[in-house]
């Protein structure tokens, strides 16, 4: 049996030098929607990483009953979930302070308020002190009496850069989503974000052109239940033509019917969230994953899809954007199911939207790597693949290029070692490139792989600000050389002598360039630390 064959058969073609060269991947075959006419054109403001999260949030007592510990008001709510979040290890970025419950005033009857009071935080400073240790950005929700410049002034001073921004909800039009990012940006430029709300229940409301002002808007409030999935997957796919970041807020948030979702639920609306640009735990009423009515599993699963978030956010960023400087481009589009997510175009998402243990997948066009198996490459349609809770089906485009920063080893995407580089997977197929937007600098970095005949070439262009750690996965055999030239560029199996390190770890945590190379992971690790 031919060499090329027996790749083709066992679906495992990536690093194998004695293979026929690889074909580049195919161009994404799905045409893009038309921008609406009523969308707005560039963003008024681009976005900043840490609005995608994880968020976590509560509005109680006001907006849904306390439920972590013995809390009976705000503050004791949130300083127990950020406690308990950091015990179990679960990342979170932004706490959301829901309704009114975290300000002297209440305005969410009129949107206007008058008087010291409004916007007036009252949560105390062993909170604030709380965020800033755990590097928690706030949102502070606009019923606190937050309608005016002097109102948006008294939060701000309290909470300094703590504050993230405003997010607003029914009965905000677009002059207030304005008039909140104007204010914003005066005091923190290139620092905050402001939050819409799509589909909102009252006059008057935001426009889709007014959403030029968000970078995020969220499509609730739905039911908790697998209806309320659903709907949320069509919102979300509705404004994704309209701004970067639309999201569901993945536990639901059905203040007409407190509750929280049942199990086997949660676990598929943690796998939509995580994939969403904006991962949002901002329930009704409580649903922390350790809940009594949760088995343990609730928990390590939760933690994984929330890392995994945490990572993919120099993905989301470089998407974002890509998005406010062409608005033609968006992050989010909907897949060859009706319920599925295209994430870029390197991720599908199709989402399990009933009770089942299997389900049928229609593949986009191309080939498409298993996430949860890097070995499988498949296509078509896959019948009855199985979906087990905390493994909802996830595939990769065969020659997917995707940045993340990794700081754990709770992924299996690089270890604590990983910390203070930027780490890239890399899957090779033909040529494929990624434009990288470089948060510090501000600036665009374009990665390309080029695999031919075994031999593989890695490079960014400009060289970005910080190590490189490429994880070149389905590559099948130890390579015979590898090289990291000054400039940063990777050459695997085309001469050079370096040394080959003792482990994983050792790799990321080098301070100049290594490889690694895993054979029962079949992944050349390889860290490239340019020489000035």
């Amino acid at each position: 049996m031919s060499t090329l064959l027996t790749c083709l058969l066992l679906g495992a073609c990536g690093g194998s030098q004695d293979a026929a060269p690889e074909a580049a991947p195919p161009t994404d075959d799905e045409a893009l929607d038309p921008i609406p006419p009523d969308a707005a054109g560039v963003r008024a403001h681009a976005t900043v990483a840490a609005v995608f999260g994880p968020w976590w949030g509560s509005g109680c007592p006001d907006n849904g009953a306390c439920g972590c510990g013995a809390a009976r008001n705000l503050g004791e709510e949130a300083g127990c979930q950020l406690e308990r979040l950091q015990a179990l290890d679960i990342p979170v970025a932004v706490y959301l302070f829901d309704g009114n419950a975290w300000s002297s005033r209440n305005s969410s009857a009129t949107n206007s308020c008058s008087g010291p009071d409004c916007c007036s935080w009252k949560l105390g400073d062993s909170l604030i002190q709380q965020l800033s240790r755990g590097r928690v950005r706030a949102l502070l929700h606009f019923w606190g009496g937050c309608h005016g410049t002097e109102q948006y002034q008294r939060a701000s001073t309290r909470l300094g850069r703590n504050l993230l921004g405003f997010y607003l909800d029914d009965g905000s039009a677009d002059e207030e989503l304005q008039r909140a990012g104007e204010f914003m940006r005066s005091v923190q430029p290139g620092d905050w974000e402001t939050i819409a709300k799509a589909f909102q229940n009252r006059e008057p409301s935001t426009t889709n052109a007014g959403l030029e002002w968000a970078n995020a808007a969220y499509v609730g409030d739905l039911s908790y239940d697998f209806a309320g999935l659903r709907t949320g997957i069509d919102r979300v796919i509705a404004k994704s033509r309209y701004l970067p970041a639309p999201f569901n807020e993945f536990t639901g948030y059905a203040y007409l019917d407190p509750g929280r979702p049942e199990e086997e639920v949660y676990y598929r609306r943690l796998h939509f969230g995580a994939l969403q640009p904006v991962m949002a735990h901002t329930p009704y009423a409580n649903a922390d994953p350790w809940r009594p009515e949760y088995g343990p599993d609730l928990v390590a699963t939760y933690r994984y899809w929330a890392w995994l978030h945490k990572e993919l956010a120099p993905f989301f960023y470089s998407y974002a954007i890509r998005m406010h400087e062409q608005p033609s481009l968006p992050v989010l589009r909907r897949g060859a199911m009706k319920y599925s997510l295209r994430v870029g175009n390197e991720f599908y998402a199709p989402i399990v939207t009933e009770s089942t243990r299997a389900m049928s997948v229609v593949l986009p066009g191309g080939s498409w790597i298993d996430y949860w198996n890097e070995g499988r490459l498949v296509s078509g349609t896959l019948v009855d693949e199985p979906v087990p809770l905390g493994r909802e089906p996830v595939f990769l485009r065969q020659g997917a290029i995707v940045p993340m920063d990794v700081t754990s080893h709770h992924t299996g995407h690089g270890t604590r070692e990983s910390a203070g580089s930027l780490t890239v997977l890399v899957y090779p197929s033909g040529t494929s490139t990624f434009r990288y937007r470089e948060a510090a600098t501000a600036s665009w970095v374009t990665f390309t792989s080029r695999l031919s005949s075994g031999a593989l070439t890695l490079g960014a262009e400009p060289v970005p600000g910080e190590p490189v750690l490429y994880r070149v996965g389905r590559w099948n055999t130890e390579p015979r050389s590898v090289m990291v030239e000054a400039s940063g560029r990777v050459l695997v199996n085309q001469g050079g002598d370096l040394a080959r390190a003792e482990s994983e770890a050792a790799v990321n945590g080098s301070r100049t360039s290594a490889w690694y190379y895993d054979a029962p992971a079949r992944r050349l690790i390889v860290k490239s630390v340019p020489v000035p």
